[in-house]
């Protein structure tokens, strides 16, 4: 029933109020859709997960009650758009109803999150908690005007979270739990600003211009918030280089990148020999800052920005090196080997010498239509591997070939060894692999 203005006279804050909830309903609509398509992301994916553990139903039953929630939520919206009177409404009441869904739905985020975590993969756990922080960043944009209802959604969306990540014990788990938080205060601080600067132009009529500016400024404050954070993301920790995650992610986009132009790509991959034993007699903090002088010595071999260092686990890391064939690519593991053995770092229980050594694997591929990086990364595997069986301290380069040559040198199809006789070294018998001569 339409409300009369006669019997409510209106005044400034009145109106000023109004105003601030009307524009949290009517960009509800878009949250709305955006919520539900980054559930349904991140559903599909913890199906999968818990699908082979039989809990597929955990997923299903937290989806339809997110649904649920959104669904009564999508109908106090229409309710709010069939308003008789826009002039005058009671604006505590459509407020409060409006902080009741926001809290709902937090609470199933954060919660059916944090429920997910233990039956999940490290890998899944990454994309969950991606999409959360980026849900707590577009909240910003929709939930600006009212500070309540923005620290609402994110304590009730980002606190179960973070208190998993604390209780684990672990590292790592603490440090994303202190950046969950960072975000939650970096977040708080923004909307708080921003809310200031809405009322007060609400109340004064600033020029829309001047609002305008002042939102560009903090969303693109918020955005460079997020650019840092995906950096931590994709970063080895240890050493600052990439991690597995951004190089597998920068080889597929590489590959994307060069397919129709069958460009060569090399990748070269390397571990250090019998590193656990130098931790075991040097200590972890020695080993770790070899860790990082390697890293380094990697990172003095890039000369593109297309070029990638990353550490993939333990002792062992990857140079991805597009536009560069097999023969380029042995002179740059050549470097890097050469560089490591001037600087002669001990290593008092290597069989091999008494110094740190590096063993070389080095794949390389024309990329052309109808490849996969998959081909690339066997070949690299394989020869890390051939280095490994043939005595440690060396390089070897498989290079795609001739399939028939290839089958007749023991190799599966597609791989063909180039180059492989640094230092000389005694070859154990390796069944099924020999190399044609060079």
């Amino acid at each position: 029933m339409p409300i009369s203005t006669e019997s409510h006279p209106v005044n400034s804050h009145q109106l000023q109020q109004q105003e601030v909830v009307a524009f949290l309903y009517h960009r509800f609509r878009v949250g709305f859709f955006i919520t539900l398509f980054v559930s349904a992301v991140a559903s599909v994916l913890a199906y999968v997960e818990l699908s082979i553990q039989g809990r597929e139903r955990w997923v299903i039953a937290w989806y339809l009650l997110l649904c649920l929630v959104m669904a009564v939520r999508w109908r106090l919206l229409q309710q709010f758009l069939n308003l008789g009177n826009k002039a005058y409404f009671p604006y505590r009441l459509w407020h409060n109803r409006f902080f009741v869904g926001v809290v709902a739905t937090g609470l199933i985020l954060g919660c059916g999150a944090a429920s997910l975590m233990p039956y999940i993969t490290t890998n899944v756990q990454i994309i969950l908690h991606s999409l959360l922080l980026a849900m707590g960043a577009g909240a910003i944009a929709y939930l600006s005007t009212s500070l309540r209802i923005y620290v609402s959604y994110m304590v009730t969306m980002v606190a179960p979270v973070t208190l998993w990540l604390f209780l684990q014990e672990d590292a790592d788990t603490y440090v994303l739990s202190l950046l969950y938080l960072f975000f939650m205060v970096a977040g708080t601080i923004s909307v708080k600003r921003m809310n200031q600067l809405v009322n007060d132009a609400l109340y004064y009529r600033y020029d829309n211009e001047t609002l305008i500016e002042d939102l560009q400024r903090l969303l693109s404050s918020v955005s460079q918030n997020n650019k840092a954070l995906e950096k931590i993301s994709t970063t080895d920790e240890l050493t600052g280089v990439s991690n597995y995650r951004a190089f597998r992610v920068h080889l597929e986009e590489s590959w994307r990148q060069y397919q129709d132009n069958n460009v060569a790509l090399s990748l070269i991959k390397l571990n250090i020999d019998y590193y656990h034993e130098f931790n075991a007699v040097h200590g972890q903090e020695a080993g770790d800052r070899y860790l990082r002088e390697l890293a380094s010595i990697l990172n003095d071999q890039i000369t593109h920005q297309s070029q990638l260092v990353a550490r993939l686990q333990g002792a062992e890391f990857a140079l991805l090196l597009p536009g560069l064939d097999g023969a380029d690519a042995r002179e740059v593991a050549q470097r890097i080997k050469n560089t490591l053995d001037a600087r002669k770092i001990e290593h008092n229980k290597s069989p091999l010498g008494a110094y740190l050594t590096l063993s070389i694997g080095i794949g390389s591929q024309t990329v052309a239509a109808g490849t996969q990086s998959r081909e690339l990364l066997v070949r690299t595997d394989t020869a890390l591997k051939l280095a490994t069986e043939r005595g440690r301290n060396r390089i070897e380069v498989l290079e795609g070939g001739d399939p028939k040559a290839c089958r007749q040198s023991g190799f599966p199809t597609g791989l063909f060894v180039r180059a492989g006789d640094f230092p000389p070294a005694p070859r154990p018998p390796t069944a099924g692999l020999r190399a044609p001569p060079r």
